[in-house]
């Protein structure tokens, strides 16, 4: 993708923190690549890093990670 879906800006994969609830749990995971608009900031994860999301907080009993390839 190189055009935001709702504004048709420019997007870019950066490193983000990203922060979500998961069974009313608040996780952080640090330096996650996500492709984000540059105009609008909406945010874009391909689906091997949502999988990969997915499974590191079932894992885990910490609510901050590191992200790793």
């Amino acid at each position: 993708m190189n055009k935001c879906y709702f504004c048709k800006g420019k997007t870019k994969i950066k490193n983000l923190d990203v922060d979500f609830r998961w069974e009313g749990k608040l996780f952080v995971v640090k330096n996650v690549p996500v492709e984000i608009c540059l105009q609008c900031g909406e945010r874009y994860y391909s689906a091997i890093v949502s999988r990969k999301l997915d499974n590191l907080v079932k894992k885990q009993e910490l609510s901050v990670f590191n992200w790793q390839q």
